[in-house]
Parts: C-alpha cells; sequence; structure tokens
C-alpha cells in the first residue's frame, strides 16, 4: 500500500527530480567555467545517476495495491449504488 500511494503522491518523481536538480557547487563551477571562457556543457554539471531498485517484490507490491485500490472503489461504490436503488 505504501508504494502505491508513494507513487501516486509524486514522492518519487520528486525525489528523482532532487537528483537532477543542479547543486549550488555545481552552480559555481558553471559559472566559475563560463567566467574563465571554458567551452561548458551542461551534462557535466547535471548528476542524473539512476539507479533502479525495482525487483519482482516492489512491482508484485505495487500490483497488489493497485488491485485492492480497485476492490475498494468498486466495492463501495457498487454497495452505495444498491443501497440507493433499495431506499431511494
Amino acid at each position: 500500500m505504501g508504494l502505491y500511494i508513494s507513487s501516486i503522491s509524486g514522492f518519487y518523481e520528486s525525489t528523482l527530480n532532487n537528483k537532477v536538480a543542479l547543486t549550488d557547487k555545481a552552480i559555481k563551477e558553471f559559472e566559475e567555467d563560463v567566467l574563465n571562457g571554458k567551452n561548458v556543457d551542461v551534462t557535466t554539471y547535471v548528476n542524473n545517476k539512476h539507479v533502479d531498485y525495482s525487483n519482482k517484490f516492489t512491482e508484485s507490491g505495487e500490483k497488489f495495491s493497485e488491485a485492492v485500490t480497485k476492490i475498494l472503489t468498486e466495492g463501495f461504490s457498487g454497495a452505495w449504488d444498491a443501497i440507493k436503488v433499495l431506499f431511494f
């Protein structure tokens, strides 16, 4: 459930964006290189190392969370529809 919530809430994407963003140190190095007239390439200053921690357990956990969410959502809406038909 935690995996599903973190993927839906954008926590994972936020973490990835923080890894790609320029750090203060990289910005200072970039500015110094520009002032010194060096040829600059943004890729030398961006840290975008990607480590994939997914495995069969995390994938199955996310699928399980999605299935539970689907069952609960459809179950509650179906029960509510049945109550509306019976009493309203």
